[in-house]
C-alpha cells in the first residue's frame, strides 16, 4: 500500500470517527462514548480537512507552488459547464462553482467584482448599519432572483445575506464576461 493509500484510508477512518461510527464494524458508537464528544469530534473533522489537503497536494505536506496564473478568462463552453442549483446559493458558493470550469491555471472572479458590478448596475445597493457595510438587494434585483434574507452566524448573531436563485444564477453566468469586462 503506498502512503497517499494509507493517507486515504486514515482519511476515512477518522471521517468515520468524527460522525461517530466505528471504521471496523461500521456500527454507531454509543452516545456515551468519549469519541462523541462534540470537542473530540470538530477536533477529528479538523484532522480529516488537513490529510484532504495532504491527499490533495500528491501527498506532500506543505503548499505546492504553482506557476503564475493568468487572469480571469471563461469560454462559452465553460459557462454552459457552471452547475445552476435549483436552490439558492451564496454569491461565494456560485462564485467558486465558476471557479470550478476555469482552466488550471487561470484565476477565478473574485466575488467582490460580482457584487461590485450588481451594485453598479442597481441589482444591489449598499448600506451602513452599525458603521458595517453590507449590501442587499434592490427591486430590480429581487426581479432577477437575488433575495436579501435573515441568517444567523455560528455565534447566534442575526444578519442579512444575499441568496441568489435559479434565475440569479443563470443571469450572473449570461453576464459573467461583462462583469469581468466592466470590473478590472
Amino acid at each position: 500500500m503506498t502512503e497517499l493509500e494509507t493517507m486515504k484510508r486514515a482519511k476515512t477512518y477518522i471521517d468515520k470517527l468524527a460522525n461517530g461510527v466505528d471504521p471496523l464494524t461500521d456500527e454507531a458508537i454509543r452516545d456515551d462514548s468519549v469519541i462523541n464528544n462534540v470537542r473530540i469530534s470538530r477536533c477529528l473533522f479538523y484532522v480529516s480537512d488537513i490529510l484532504s489537503e495532504v491527499i490533495a497536494n500528491g501527498g506532500e505536506v506543505g503548499k505546492r507552488y504553482y506557476a503564475a496564473q493568468l487572469p480571469f478568462k471563461i469560454t462559452t463552453e465553460q459557462i454552459s459547464a457552471v452547475y445552476i442549483s435549483q436552490e439558492p446559493a451564496a454569491i461565494s458558493e456560485f462564485v467558486k462553482r465558476i471557479g470550478n470550469v476555469l482552466d488550471e491555471n487561470v484565476k477565478n472572479i473574485p466575488v467582490t467584482h460580482v457584487t461590485a458590478w450588481l451594485c453598479n448596475n442597481g441589482y444591489l445597493i449598499e448600506e451602513t448599519v452599525n458603521n458595517k457595510k453590507r449590501k442587499i438587494t434592490t427591486q430590480k434585483g429581487e426581479s432577477i432572483g437575488i433575495f436579501t434574507v435573515d441568517g444567523i452566524s455560528k455565534n447566534g448573531i442575526p444578519y442579512k445575506k444575499n441568496i441568489y436563485s435559479e434565475q440569479a444564477q443563470i443571469f450572473i453566468c449570461e453576464n459573467i464576461q461583462r462583469i469581468a469586462q466592466e470590473t478590472e
